[in-house]
């Protein structure tokens, strides 16, 4: 008998189930959910508020010069006109805000306001310019730290030659080494940007070597030089 209630109980609140709509649904979870989710909104607001604000003084930062400003607005109002432009702009600023770090989002203001000052005509972004915003959108404190001395490392070896693993610029030397990449946490991490690079085309790979514990080495891009002299206008290089 009690088995016979428990499968009537159980029909039943199936078919209640079925019998709700989306709506009602979405209401029960937005009810249970809404005393966690509310505190988090705010945080993830306010995160947003700080980068926007840092595009912001990034932009302010490039554009306001007084020889430059007459001619910044001019170009401005030119692009306006321009569909393609205005889409890459908005959609520049989305990313901004949600850039891993506000640094970052600084670097992305004053790289647009480098954009509009330019002297070229601007019919549509150019594949570097949509590589270098994707570049900096994805990249956290941290990768830029280690971006800036994984370059410095290519730059004061570059006579030496233009191919190192991963272990070797991790040690900062040009002997090679059969060291394991995860062997711990900070070599780990060290491995993980240098992938992160390599997927953002900031890095390449290279010729493959013998050592066991690394399959490959990496190389500077084109664009990478492009990220470093970005990198040093804005005074965060190291």
């Amino acid at each position: 008998m009690n088995k016979l209630l428990d499968y009537a109980s159980l029909n039943s609140m199936l078919d209640d189930y079925i019998n709700k709509t989306d709506i009602d649904m979405i209401k029960e979870f937005i009810s249970e959910v809404t005393p966690y989710v509310k505190p988090m909104t705010l945080i993830w607001d306010y995160s947003q508020k700080i980068r926007y604000g840092a595009f912001i003084k990034g932009y302010e930062h490039k554009k306001d010069n007084p020889r430059l400003l007459n001619k910044f607005q001019k170009r401005m109002d030119k692009l306006t006109k321009n569909e393609k432009f205005m889409e890459f702009l908005f959609q520049t600023v989305s990313d901004a805000i949600n850039a891993r770090s506000s640094k970052a989002s600084f670097i992305l203001g004053m790289y647009i306001a480098e954009i509009i000052k330019g002297e070229k005509e601007i019919e549509e972004p150019s594949y570097e310019n949509l590589l270098i915003i994707n570049a900096l959108k994805s990249l956290n404190d941290w990768d830029i730290t280690h971006f800036n001395n994984i370059y410095s490392f290519f730059y004061e070896h570059k006579e030496y030659t233009k191919f190192f693993c991963a272990s070797q610029i991790f040690n900062r030397s040009t002997i090679q080494s059969d060291i394991d990449m995860s062997s711990s946490p900070e070599r780990a991490e060290f491995k993980a940007v240098i992938d992160k690079l390599i997927n953002l085309q900031i890095l390449t790979t290279g010729a493959a070597i013998a050592l066991d514990n690394e399959g490959y080495t990496v190389e500077l891009t084109y664009y990478s030089g492009v990220l470093h002299e970005l990198l040093k206008r804005c005074n965060v290089t190291i």
